[in-house]
C-alpha cells in the first residue's frame, strides 16, 4: 500500500480519470473509469510482476493503459489526467516496492499495492473477507476487523503450491522421472516431450520463469480428465493444500471467502465440499478493487493537501 507520486493532487475534478490495474505473473489488466464511475475502456498487457523484470512490468502496464485509452476514444496525452491504483504481484517484497516507486510514471498519480490486496478489495468491496489467488502463483489474505492475515505469497518456486507455475513445474519433474525409469508412468510424458528428448526438455525449462511453467498447467488437467494417475495425484495434492489454506483463513474470523485466478475453477471440484461452501463469488474484479484503492488513496491525499 504505497503511494508512488502525486503530481498535482489539487487538479482532481469531475473530468478526472481513474484506472485500476491488476498485474499478475501472466497478464496485466486495466479498467478505466470517469469520475462518476462509468466504464470508459479496458486493456490488457503481458506479465506485470516486477520480480520477473521491472521494465517488463512497466511495459505491460503501459500497454494495458494505452489499450484502455484507445477503447475509450482518448489520446495518449490523457495519461497525465489518470489517477491509477495498481495491484501488482511481487509488491509484498520491499525491494520491489522501492523499485516501482522510482518509476517516473506518466500519470497524474499512482498508488501501488499488492495484487492480493486489490483482489480482496474487489472481492468484498471493502468488507471483511478472505481471498485466495490461484493464477500463475499462489497467495491468500484474510481481512477481519482491521487485521490483515496473509498466507503464502512468497513466490515461485518456493511457495506456489496449486498455482499454474507449480502444476507446470511438477509436470516437468514427473516426466523426467518417468523417462529415467524411476518414477510413475504418465501420459504427461508424451504430452510434454512432443518429439523432444528428456535432456532437451530439461534444457528448455532450466531457466524458465513462473509464467513459462504456468503455460503447462492445462496439460495436467487435460491428462487427469483421461485418467492419468500422476496428474490426478498432483491435483489431489494441490486441493489438499488449498483445503488447509481455507481452514487457516476461516480461523481468523472471516465468514466470506473468494477464489480468483486461472486455476480456480479447475480445482474447486476437488475441494472439501464443506469448505467449498464458504467460497462466494467475488463482488467485483481485482481491477475494480484497484480502482477503489485509487479513489480512496487519492481522496486522502487531496484532503491532506487542500
Amino acid at each position: 500500500m504505497n503511494e508512488v507520486s502525486v503530481k498535482d493532487p489539487k487538479q482532481q475534478h469531475q473530468s478526472a480519470l481513474y484506472m485500476g490495474i491488476d498485474g499478475g505473473g501472466s497478464h496485466c489488466r486495466a479498467m478505466l473509469q470517469d469520475a462518476r464511475g462509468n466504464l470508459l475502456g479496458q486493456g490488457q498487457g503481458g506479465p506485470a510482476n516486477p520480480v520477473y523484470g521491472l521494465q517488463q512490468s512497466i511495459d505491460s502496464i503501459l500497454t494495458a493503459t494505452h489499450q484502455a485509452l484507445d477503447e475509450a476514444g482518448l489520446a495518449s496525452s490523457d495519461l497525465s489526467n489518470i489517477v491509477v491504483g495498481g495491484g501488482l504481484a511481487g509488491l509484498h517484497l520491499p525491494r520491489m516496492q522501492e523499485a516501482m516507486q522510482k518509476w517516473q510514471h506518466p500519470f497524474a498519480a499512482l498508488y501501488l499495492t499488492t495484487d492480493l490486496h486489490a483482489a480482496a478489495l474487489g472481492a468484498h468491496q471493502g468488507m471483511d473477507g478472505g481471498v485466495i489467488i490461484l493464477g500463475t502463483g499462489f497467495s491468500s489474505l484474510a481481512s477481519c476487523k482491521g487485521k490483515l492475515t496473509q498466507v503464502g505469497g512468497y513466490g515461485f518456486p518456493i511457495n506456489a503450491t496449486c498455482s499454474g507455475s507449480w502444476f507446470g513445474l511438477e509436470a516437468v519433474k514427473a516426466v523426467l522421472l518417468d523417462v529415467d525409469g524411476v518414477g510413475l508412468s504418465t501420459s504427461l510424458t508424451q504430452a510434454l516431450l512432443m518429439g523432444r528428448s528428456a535432456t532437451e526438455l530439461a534444457e528448455d525449462f532450466m531457466h524458465a520463469t513462473a509464467t513459462d511453467y504456468a503455460k503447462l498447467a492445462p496439460l495436467v488437467f487435460e491428462q487427469a480428465d483421461i485418467g492419468d494417475k500422476v496428474s490426478l495425484g498432483l491435483i489431489q495434492q494441490g486441493a489438499a493444500f488449498i483445503n488447509q489454506v481455507i481452514r487457516r483463513l476461516l480461523a481468523t474470523g472471516v465468514t466470506r471467502l473468494a477464489m480468483i485466478g486461472g486455476i480456480t475453477e479447475r480445482i474447486k471440484p476437488w475441494l472439501d465440499p464443506q469448505l467449498l461452501a464458504t467460497i462466494n463469488t467475488a463482488l467485483a474484479s481485482p481491477q475494480q478493487g484497484a480502482l477503489l484503492y485509487a479513489r480512496q488513496q487519492h481522496a486522502l491525499v487531496t484532503k491532506d493537501k487542500s
